[in-house]
């Protein structure tokens, strides 16, 4: 037959994965039904009568592994049905019971949708879930029962967008943002919504036409915002409003409110078929960027939180685990001898033109090309002034490769394989112990160095980055010396050596291992003069 929903010649394979034709518009149907009666229940069309999500799978896979929704399918009690996609257009047809022919003799029932003489999707009638419908060769798409609503009004009623459809978010984000502005303005008593009229004391009259009494706003609120926002926004209403003479008042304040700037557009994030975000690229001085959750209720997004503040903060991530960038990183340029440490804890140092800068890696959201979210790094050199560089962080671990990006460029740097058996943040912490111990003084920052013979150079620094003293150190035993005074040291067993002055140690590291740190400056690093 030349409308057959299924290749497989075997009905125990069918079984498991019943098989249709998805929107087969190039496959003729039979110009008339196999004469064959069943009186298997199965093949009553009430069966599939209902409010039916059409789902299909991924390119070359089947629904077992992942599908995206496609649209709605309503089929009513005489066989007829509605078919809406996500955009809501819609076009109609009939179901009828047809049958698959294997071997000349094996008839398979299916139900069959038509619309006119065009086959549009089928599904076996004999299925293990009678609330999901297999359809499509291979398991291509599948019908999910959806409980209908009580108004026939709700029925056919759709998500105004879908997952693969990021605009479409956008412009809904958009509309629902600037709609939660307007609340903002009137309740704050904006003069941009407001003229003041002396008829009602301390109030302002509200100018937007649409607003004539407080039902009118408290459904304007209800139609932006859900959840607690919504309960609170409509629990200030009565307090914040009052009616006079068929028009709106609203009480007037001193105070600024945030409202999101869209006018530089938006990005969507973390898509989903029940709720996304929506961060803007814009901000003001006050309150920096906003960010808006959307969720979806009675087939509408409305905006169920909010939060504003520094994209760096809106974006920040908890926790990370450093542990896949430690180590010590080499500027992959030639003539260059720039050093980046970074230590487990995220903390950091960065080594150019003979001059060092400390800080603390700050996990945090980045947006691709795609606004997909990924995790990036942010060095962060005090907790007010933030580097002018950043990079994405590694998805396997451990990695070999970074590359900082500054200003629309970015400097490669190379780790240096730990030489020996004890790591450089192993040998700084007890170049550091051994400090204390022997001065009374805590090292406040590190800078480990790996030389040419793979011996380690740990400076150590107080809190305004001026030198102590360096220990040169074996990685391999954790033996070596003090810069300033070639004393022995045997870090493993800390404690029984002598010590020179911090003073003198200091002077005499500045100039004789100044080659240790000498450096091309890149300025990769500058500090931003203005913050964005």
């Amino acid at each position: 037959m030349k409308k057959m929903i299924s290749c497989i010649a075997s009905l125990a394979l069918i079984a498991a994965i019943p098989s249709t034709a998805a929107f087969a518009a190039d496959i003729e149907p039979a110009s008339e039904p196999i004469a064959v009666v069943s009186t298997d229940e199965k093949t009553d069309i009430s069966n599939i009568v209902g409010h039916w999500k059409y789902q299909i799978a991924e390119e070359g896979k089947n629904v077992t592994s992942n599908v995206t929704d496609s649209g709605f399918i309503d089929v009513k009690d005489d066989g007829t049905y509605v078919y809406t996609d996500l955009d809501g257009n819609t076009h109609t047809g009939t179901v009828r019971v047809d049958y698959d022919t294997f071997g000349g003799t094996d008839h398979v029932p299916f139900f069959a949708f038509y619309e006119g003489d065009k086959f549009f999707v089928g599904c076996y009638c004999d299925q293990n879930d009678r609330d999901v419908y297999i359809t499509g060769n291979g398991g291509m798409s599948q019908l999910v029962r959806e409980a209908q609503s009580n108004d026939s009004s709700e029925k056919n009623a759709v998500p105004e967008i879908s997952d693969e459809k990021n605009a479409d978010k956008k412009e809904i984000a958009v509309s629902k943002m600037e709609d939660f502005n307007t609340i903002m303005a009137i309740m704050n008593a904006s003069p941009m919504y407001t003229v003041v009229d002396a008829v009602v004391n301390d109030h302002v009259l509200v100018t937007d036409e649409r607003f004539t009494n407080i039902a009118d706003f408290k459904n304007f609120i209800a139609d932006t915002v859900t959840g607690d926002l919504r309960d609170r926004f409509i629990n200030e209403c009565d307090e914040c409003f009052t009616e006079y003479d068929g028009s709106l008042y609203v009480k007037t304040v001193g105070r600024s409110f945030f409202n999101f700037e869209t006018e530089y557009g938006i990005a969507v994030i973390d898509p989903a078929m029940d709720g996304f975000s929506a961060l803007t690229i814009g901000g003001n001085q006050l309150f920096g960027n906003g960010k808006a959750d959307f969720r979806s209720e009675d087939g509408k997004w409305k905006i169920s939180n909010y939060e504003y503040g520094e994209w760096r903060d809106i974006m920040a991530v908890e926790s990370y685990d450093f542990s896949s960038v430690a180590g010590i990183w080499y500027e992959d340029t030639e003539g260059s001898s720039s050093v980046f440490n970074i230590r487990t804890d995220g903390k950091f140092t960065y080594s150019y033109d003979g001059g060092s800068d400390f800080g603390t890696l700050q996990p945090m959201y980045w947006l691709n090309e795609n606004e997909e979210k990924i995790i990036g790094l942010e060095l962060v050199n005090n907790s007010e002034m933030s580097f002018h560089a950043g990079f994405k962080a590694p998805e396997e671990s451990p990695c070999n490769d970074i590359y900082l990006e500054q200003e629309g460029s970015s400097v490669h740097f190379i780790r240096h394989e730990e030489p020996g058996k004890y790591t450089v943040e192993q040998l700084s912490d007890m170049a550091a112990k051994d400090y204390e111990e022997k001065t009374g003084v805590r090292p406040a920052n590190t800078l480990p160095m790996i030389n040419a013979d793979d011996s380690v150079t740990v400076a150590l620094y107080d809190e305004n980055k001026e030198p102590f003293d360096a220990y040169i150190l074996d990685p391999d035993t954790g033996k070596g010396e003090i810069h300033s005074d070639k004393s022995a040291v045997n870090l493993p067993q800390t404690g029984n050596n002598s010590l020179g002055t911090a003073g003198m140690a200091a002077a005499a590291m500045m100039f004789t291992i100044a080659g240790a740190f000498a450096v091309v400056k890149s300025g990769m690093l500058r500090k931003k003069e203005n913050e964005e």
